[in-house]
């Protein structure tokens, strides 16, 4: 996104926060009608009538983020990458444990053929005689 694009959306922000609304009008530049419609895009802004905008919850965010809009962007592509990561490693975690209950699995069938043997030693040791 253009640098001037992007303060012109911080501007449209402000301007919407502070007023309650923006609107476009015949006299409105094209940098403010491109800015409103990538804030409209973003879901910064909705239409609240015809050619008047008010704020959204994320608009309000992007305000948080001492109005600038690249911040937010980049706060939410670094959620999405460790959230990414953390499914990754869940993923990695979970196959890791699947595999030791398959050795518990193991363990205890081991465990039960020799219970078996010691607890019936006399039985068979009569088969092999």
């Amino acid at each position: 996104m253009e640098k001037q694009i992007e303060d012109e959306i911080n501007l449209v922000l402000a301007d919407c926060h502070k007023n309650g609304m923006i609107s476009i009008n015949d006299n409105t530049s094209n940098i403010r009608v491109k800015a409103i419609q990538d804030a409209r895009t973003l879901g910064l802004i909705q239409p609240k009538g015809k050619r008047i905008y008010e704020l959204t919850n994320k608009g309000l965010k992007v305000l948080d983020f001492d109005g600038r809009v690249r911040e937010y962007l980049r706060n939410i592509e670094l959620k999405e990458i460790k959230d990414d990561l953390i499914k990754d490693l869940s993923i990695k975690d979970l196959k890791g444990s699947i595999f030791q209950f398959k050795l518990v699995w193991l363990f205890f069938i081991l465990n039960a053929i020799v219970s078996f043997i010691t607890g019936n030693f006399k039985l068979i040791s009569e088969w092999f005689d």
